[in-house]
């Protein structure tokens, strides 16, 4: 299984257009879109969504958003 960081991405409204990312959680998953899946059936997400900040797959992290913390890249390792 791979490692995922999923964050909710909240914002892209026109009151709120930058986004802002909340509730990072790793999670293990076959696949990044799994991963997503995953972590917004468990925290019933309906309006604002999941979306992957990193990805360790074999021990190999990278880095899919530019705006993860440095203390959210921890989680993943």
């Amino acid at each position: 299984m791979n490692r995922y960081l999923i964050a909710e991405a909240v914002g892209g409204l026109m009151e709120m257009p930058e986004f802002s990312y909340n509730n990072p959680q790793v999670i293990e998953a076959n696949s990044r879109d799994e991963s997503i899946n995953i972590y917004n059936k468990k925290n019933n997400c309906s309006y604002f969504y999941g979306t992957c900040m990193a990805e360790n797959i074999n021990g190999d992290l990278q880095v899919i958003n530019k705006a993860v913390k440095y203390e959210w890249i921890e989680l993943i390792k």
